[in-house]
C-alpha cells in the first residue's frame, strides 16, 4: 500500500498527505486479496510476480529499476521485517 501511494515507510504518520488514497489503496488491496490463499499487490498472480516490494530485497524494483531495501523493525528486528524502494517511496 505505501510502495503503491509513493510513501516512505518511515515517514511518520502526520505528515503523509493523501490519507484518503491511502485508506481507498488500502481498501482496494484487501477487497483483492481476500479470496486468495495468498497476497498480491501488483495485480499479478503468477508466481514470482505477485509483489512490488515485499521479499525482494537486493533485487531491482518493478517501477524504477532501485534497489529494493529491508530494515527490521521492533526489539528484535526479525520480529517484523519492512521493504522499499527509496526512489519511489521518498
Amino acid at each position: 500500500m505505501l510502495f503503491l501511494r509513493g510513501v516512505h515507510p518511515w515517514r511518520p504518520a502526520g505528515e503523509v498527505t493523501g490519507l484518503d488514497a491511502l485508506v481507498s489503496t488500502a481498501q482496494q488491496l484487501m477487497d483483492a486479496n481476500k479470496e486468495r490463499p495468498g497476497q498480491v499487490t501488483t495485480g499479478v498472480a503468477r508466481p514470482g510476480e505477485q509483489m512490488w516490494v515485499y521479499g525482494r530485497a537486493g533485487r531491482p524494483c518493478r517501477r524504477c529499476g532501485t534497489t529494493i531495501r529491508a530494515a527490521g523493525q521492533g526489539g528484535d528486528t526479525t520480529e517484523r521485517v519492512t521493504f522499499w524502494c527509496p526512489r519511489c517511496q521518498s
